[in-house]
């Protein structure tokens, strides 16, 4: 990633964090999860598989830490314990 993509994907979730501030503490931490992946040079990597994470999935949410695949099975693993848990 170029400095001048760090730079503007750290200003991005910069200002998701100030928006954010206070109402969601979850999302506050995803952002400064990101932002450290940003500083380790992983930002845009999945975290699951090491897939690069679609530049749209990172638009709509730039917090994003996994690919849209890992994500999807992650929630459907979710849903089955849940459903199993009953």
């Amino acid at each position: 990633m170029l400095p001048e993509e760090i730079d503007r994907w750290a200003t991005v979730l910069r200002q998701r964090r100030e928006v954010l501030s206070g109402r969601d503490i979850a999302e506050s931490a995803a952002i400064d999860a990101a932002l450290e992946r940003l500083q380790a040079g992983t930002f845009g990597q999945c975290l699951r598989c090491g897939a690069a994470i679609s530049a749209g999935r990172l638009q709509a949410q730039p917090s994003a830490a996994t690919c849209l695949a890992c994500q999807e099975l992650q929630e459907r693993q979710r849903a089955f314990v849940s459903f199993t848990a009953v």
